[in-house]
């Protein structure tokens, strides 16, 4: 998920504990806007050094079906053909088996976020609402069970953030594109590849899963972290693993 202020620490990527009810588990991750430019240096390139949740779909859940509930989004912008666009782009990955499908429009809720009465429908839907903090652009709730699968994800994006269209964000405008690029990368089962902005490598800090986005700054297209992370996580049949450094923790909760 994308967040606002960079000092928010992503304490709510910590691991759950299984439900007593379903035995399942759900690891959040937050987004947070960013609006500070540091003046920081950056270290060196050493590779790619993403992170890798515990957690992937398995082969026989491809592709992995999305669907959009707009409600409550900003009626200004093509939302749906964001979705399409960014699916495209995590589904066509050279050296990666990873498929995503757009499944088209719904009212359903994004019940794995409801941890008081959570609400698991088999579906991983995209929504909007106006629950979040003001610093938090977007969250994904990605649900899993015992074997270590992932079973269901849901997204849910700031309804109060101020939305741009790409291209021509005005000022304190955020962009919405890259955002559900992002959120749907931790669909997919990617974390965020650094937490603190004077830790990352130059390829983390230009990477999709970068954990915090400035006003009108874009980061909508995939770059060499995000796709490593992809082939890492799910290589193609016959290829080979590139052999990346793999960090697990993940917030979670119950």
């Amino acid at each position: 998920a994308l967040a606002v202020v960079a000092a928010l620490p992503l304490a709510a990527e910590t691991p759950a504990q299984p439900s007593s009810a379903d035995g399942y588990r759900v690891s959040i991750h937050v987004l947070t806007w960013d609006g500070s430019d540091p003046d920081l240096e950056p270290v060196p390139d050493a590779g790619a050094a993403f992170k890798l949740n515990p957690n992937r779909w398995s082969p026989s859940a491809m592709p992995v079906r999305v669907w959009l509930n707009p409600a409550g989004g900003p009626s200004a912008l093509p939302i749906e053909d964001l979705v399409r666009g960014a699916i495209g782009q995590w589904s066509s990955i050279e050296g990666s088996a990873f498929r995503f499908e757009y499944a088209g429009t719904t009212t359903a809720d994004a019940g794995a976020c409801n941890f008081t009465n959570r609400q698991l429908d088999g579906r991983n839907t995209v929504t909007f609402t106006t629950s979040l903090p003001s610093t938090t652009l977007g969250v994904t709730c990605s649900v899993w069970s015992g074997s270590g699968n992932l079973r269901e994800f849901d997204i849910q994006l700031n309804a109060s953030v101020n939305w741009g269209p790409s291209g021509s964000l005005g000022p304190g405008q955020f962009d919405l594109a890259s955002t559900i690029l992002h959120e749907l990368g931790h669909g997919a089962g990617l974390g965020h590849p650094c937490e603190s902005a004077n830790r990352c490598t130059d390829d983390e800090r230009q990477a999709v899963m970068y954990p915090s986005l400035k006003p009108r700054e874009e980061r909508n297209v995939l770059q060499a972290d995000d796709r490593a992370a992809m082939v890492e996580a799910y290589p193609a049949p016959g290829g080979q693993s590139a052999g990346f450094r793999l960090v697990l923790p993940v917030v979670s909760r119950d």
